[in-house]
């Protein structure tokens, strides 16, 4: 039964390391049991030789498992950090879905709508002159003139990729905002739906923004991953702006 440990629990060297001998061991028991016990083996061979002759062999073995070890540690490290760029590109996406809404009462079904709205659109800013009374409504307020909005317009651009946002956001990963439709290191598009569903006999505006695993891990070898799986922001199915990555 072959040495089972999970590569990202153990300490990488210490992984390698410690595979890598227990199968040079493991596989050095076996040949000395070949040795001692095969029936074709002659009382008069020389062990010492034998043996020898098995060292690199050994050696071969260790090397092929050191290797394969490394590869797939390689690869989860990779992985991982491909997966983490594309849950902040998708959180970037509907951080842009919801300033359309609010500019349009709906959202974006396209690329090129939702960017030409980012970087060419506007977004009211209203500030509130004043201070309104507790036993007074805000509308009651503006009718008595004791208070007064200010409304102002900023870049859509500004207002939702604001400081605020910035300061939370994982910048590990550059904000392209001419790259956000695209998959990070590949030439794919993310998939973009939306459209209303019925809840409660009240049609509400619902989006979906998703890739597959296979895209995100395009060109990459490994396992462990089931590429199979979607990534996705959004519903068309459910009322929900969270991601699937566990929000």
């Amino acid at each position: 039964c072959p040495t089972i440990f999970h590569p990202i629990i153990l300490n990488k060297n210490s992984a390698i390391f410690f595979f890598t001998l227990t199968n040079f061991y493991k596989e050095k028991i076996i040949y000395y049991y070949i040795v001692k016990n095969c029936k074709f083996v002659k009382k008069n061979m020389n062990i010492k030789r034998i043996v020898i002759l098995l060292i690199p062999i050994n050696i071969i073995l260790a090397y092929y498992v050191f290797n394969s070890i490394k590869s797939e540690m390689d690869f989860q490290k990779i992985a991982k950090e491909r997966i983490d760029e594309n849950i902040q590109k998708l959180k970037d996406l509907r951080q842009i879905q919801i300033g359309f809404k609010k500019a349009y009462n709906k959202y974006a079904n396209n690329f090129d709508e939702l960017l030409t709205f980012l970087n060419n659109d506007s977004l009211p800013i209203i500030k509130s002159i004043g201070e309104r009374p507790d036993t007074l409504s805000d509308q009651e307020a503006l009718k008595l003139g004791i208070i007064s909005r200010d409304t102002s317009y900023v870049l859509a651009k500004q207002s939702i990729f604001d400081k605020n946002y910035q300061k939370n956001r994982d910048n590990r990963f550059q904000l392209i905002m001419s790259e956000l439709h695209l998959i990070p290191n590949t030439d794919y598009e993310y998939n973009i739906n939306a459209g209303s569903i019925e809840k409660g006999k009240v049609l509400v505006q619902v989006f979906e923004i998703s890739t597959e695993y296979e895209k995100i891990l395009s060109g990459l070898t490994g396992k462990n991953i089931d590429k199979n799986k979607v990534l996705k922001v959004g519903s068309m199915s459910e009322v929900s702006l969270n991601g699937n990555w566990g929000e």
